[in-house]
């Protein structure tokens, strides 16, 4: 496996996470949440539980975004990770408009015993989401 999304690694998780979005891989991105994980949709939504995360990620994943990490840092204490992420995205909506979006993540992951390591909150607009 590529070091790179190594899940066993919290970057490496946070990559083949962004990986499966811009391939447009909608379960292997669903794998990287828990089951009671809530995914952040939009300033002040989100849905909760892998079938309405499924649905979610769908819309994004059809996009088949160039979705890119800039700079990351996390912190971890146990089996738990607070990890922050500056993000771009660039894709071309269904009907040809351009779509260009950045910002930074604000993100709590867990260790499975595997090894691997899984979404509990993937708030991908961080504090831009106090402004709903």
């Amino acid at each position: 496996m590529d070091n790179l999304f190594d899940r066993k690694s919290i970057e490496g998780s946070a990559r083949y996470f962004q990986n499966c979005i811009r391939n447009g891989d909608v379960e292997n991105a669903l794998d990287c949440f828990d089951e009671e994980a809530i995914y952040i949709t939009g300033i002040g939504t989100f849905v909760t539980g892998k079938e309405n995360i499924r649905i979610a990620l769908q819309q994004v994943c059809g996009l088949k975004p160039n979705l890119q990490a800039q700079r990351s840092k996390g912190f971890t204490v146990g089996n738990i990770t607070a990890w922050v992420d500056e993000w771009t995205l660039k894709a071309v909506l269904p009907d040809g408009t351009k779509l260009e979006l950045n910002g930074t993540s604000s993100d709590i992951l867990k260790k499975l015993p595997n090894g691997n390591s899984v979404y509990l909150v993937d708030n991908p607009y961080g504090a831009e989401y106090l402004h709903q």
